[in-house]
């Protein structure tokens, strides 16, 4: 099978950030089944606690289910009002376009602002990168912990298989992780 090119070109929108922090929280090969469990938990134990406080007349335990049920509600609410008021912070770079292209020793990244005086070029090769994440809805490259670039499979040139085969041949394989 021949491999075709691999590069991106399209917008990062805030949605696709709030998807990046969900991940990054546990980030891993099996990162959503983590994320189902934690959620079927949570539930379980304000239902329980919801239960137990209607058998036996016990406001606390109702109070006690309330605010898990609260704080997990919060949590995920407070995700999103972040990821909205940091990329109105910093819209610039949510109006750039983001380039991506793929070759053999590494990448090439780009943000293509209005003003193209303003654009951002940069080179990495896959010995600087620490991990790629290719997870369901997005590729996830780390080039260091706290550094990260989103790539929206929506924006990839390729099917999701070909740009996995791409990736597979040209990543250190312990720098791959393919997540479920």
């Amino acid at each position: 099978m021949k491999l075709k090119p691999l590069s991106s070109e399209g917008y990062v929108t805030p949605k696709d950030y709030s998807a990046y922090i969900k991940f990054n929280m546990l980030k891993g090969r099996y990162y959503r089944i983590k994320v189902i469990a934690i959620r079927f938990v949570l539930a379980v134990a304000a239902l329980t606690l919801l239960w137990l406080g209607f058998v036996y007349q016990n406001k606390a335990m109702w109070i006690a289910a309330g605010s898990i049920l609260l704080c997990f509600l919060m949590f995920f609410y407070t995700i999103n009002t972040n990821v909205k008021r940091i990329c109105n912070k910093s819209a610039k770079v949510i109006r750039a376009k983001q380039r991506v292209q793929f070759g053999k020793n590494g990448f090439v990244f780009e943000l293509l602002f209005q003003n193209e005086e303003e654009n951002e070029y940069n080179e990495i090769f896959y010995d600087e990168v620490e991990t790629v994440y290719l997870a369901p809805n997005a590729m996830y490259i780390y080039i260091e912990k706290r550094s990260v670039i989103v790539v929206p499979k929506r924006n990839i040139n390729i099917s999701p298989i070909e740009a996995r085969a791409f990736l597979e041949k040209f990543v250190p394989a312990q720098k791959l992780v393919v997540c479920v």
